[in-house]
């Protein structure tokens, strides 16, 4: 299992390369396309829409099957999305090569791995395994933020980190089947085969209706966008109000901009820890939703690099802190292994509306009030999501394990 998941984690980090590093490719696709930034950004949102339509059934549709599969098939879907993209002479080709690997999302590779983890990984390392998988999101950001410059500097074009990340994932596809694709190295805990589940199996319709059921599903997903909306606007649009209102080099905005998915890396790494220790999660879900517009927004009013450096860290650190606790909340609440997986879509989904918000309502304010002014309306949107977790149960390590008492003192009388 193990094989399979780092290779997953592989196709989530390649994703975020191109999905966070649009922002630092924007001035070059502005200049050779001839288009103003909320052009770039509404491909985004229409791409974002597609997979809000797509990923729930999508997920339906794939549930039954082996990861082992159809994550190597969702990474040939990137790959030709992205070589569209990096081919593109017109604005439309570049609008159908990024809508293109739109179904094909890192949301999706993230959803499909449900399944997987709950037959191979303990209920009690859940959380630590979401973690190192939150952990690989924001590496391929940081990547991103640091290798553009370079790549663009070197080839003279944003195409070549597309064609770049192609390649690297056509390579990643070709190792895997060659290590992993018989199915012998896949290993289930301390088995060869998967372990027999003996649980009733549950239709994709009645997990949709289990899942629809749950009130934290709904309550996080409909709180998410919140904190996605400022966060991608800010991997969109900073570098260009960095560029050309700040006057600082595409390569110092890069690295600035690096802090927030290299803090978070570390804060997916160390929250579960932080958590258990406390045992608590609540307070470490939705107090950043009063803290994260604070940092988000002192990106856009101080101008000394020391200064930009600090806050973007310390945004990057409060994105992701909760990420790990709050996806593992749905395997707390009871459902049926089916119905975790449709949750995670429903969560994902909605992450998703914000990620189409970030790019055509913002991108929209950046035309009606500039790219500055635009950023700052975007830091107010974390409150919402504070405001929602508020209501989230309590269902961290001391809760769960005084439930469990609970449970074993009942079956004992």
């Amino acid at each position: 299992m193990w094989g399979m998941l780092i290779f997953a984690w592989f196709a989530l980090a390649s994703v975020n390369i191109i999905s966070f590093g649009l922002g630092m490719m924007m001035p070059g696709i502005i200049s050779e396309f001839g288009v103003d930034p909320a052009a770039i950004g509404q491909v985004v949102g229409f791409a974002s829409w597609v997979q809000v339509l797509s990923l729930i059934p999508l997920s339906i549709l794939l549930a039954r099957r082996n990861p082992r599969y159809t994550v190597p098939l969702i990474m040939i879907g990137m790959v030709a999305g992205f070589t569209v993209v990096g081919m593109a002479q017109t604005l439309t080709m570049f609008y159908v090569g990024y809508i293109l690997f739109a179904p094909f999302s890192a949301n999706l590779v993230a959803t499909l791995l449900v399944g997987a983890k709950l037959r191979g990984v303990p209920p009690q390392q859940m959380v630590q395994v979401n973690g190192i998988e939150n952990f690989a999101q924001p590496t391929g950001q940081v990547a991103a933020l640091l290798l553009i410059p370079v790549l663009v500097g070197a080839f003279g074009t944003w195409r070549s980190v597309f064609a770049t990340v192609a390649i690297a994932v056509a390579v990643g596809l070709i190792v895997y089947f060659f290590i992993w694709g018989d199915g012998k190295r896949i290993n289930y805990g301390q088995t060869e085969t998967p372990p027999p589940d003996n649980a009733p199996k549950t239709s994709p319709f009645a997990a949709l209706k289990e899942a629809a059921s749950s009130r934290v599903v709904w309550l996080t997903g409909l709180a998410w966008p919140g904190t996605t909306i400022v966060w991608i606007a800010m991997f969109l649009y900073w570098p260009t109000y960095a560029i050309t209102t700040l006057g600082v080099p595409l390569a110092h905005a890069g690295t600035v901009l690096a802090m927030i998915p290299l803090f978070s890396a570390v804060a997916s790494l160390v929250a579960p820890t932080i958590a258990k220790k406390v045992g608590y999660d609540k307070p470490f879900i939705c107090s950043w939703g009063l803290l994260l517009p604070i940092f988000y927004f002192m990106m856009t009013v101080v101008t000394s690099l020391p200064l930009l450096f600090m806050f973007s860290a310390m945004a990057g650190f409060g994105a992701y802190f909760f990420v790990p606790l709050a996806f593992t909340n749905v395997y707390k609440i009871g459902l049926s292994k089916a119905a975790v997986s449709i949750s995670t879509g429903i969560i994902l989904t909605f992450v998703l509306v914000g990620v189409a918000i970030a790019g055509n309502v913002v991108g929209g304010l950046t035309r009606a009030v500039g790219v500055q002014n635009a950023l700052r309306i975007a830091c107010l949107t974390p409150l919402w999501f504070g405001a929602l977790t508020l209501f989230l149960p309590e269902l961290g390590y001391k809760k769960m394990m005084a439930l469990q008492a609970a449970s074993e003192k009942g079956k004992a009388s």
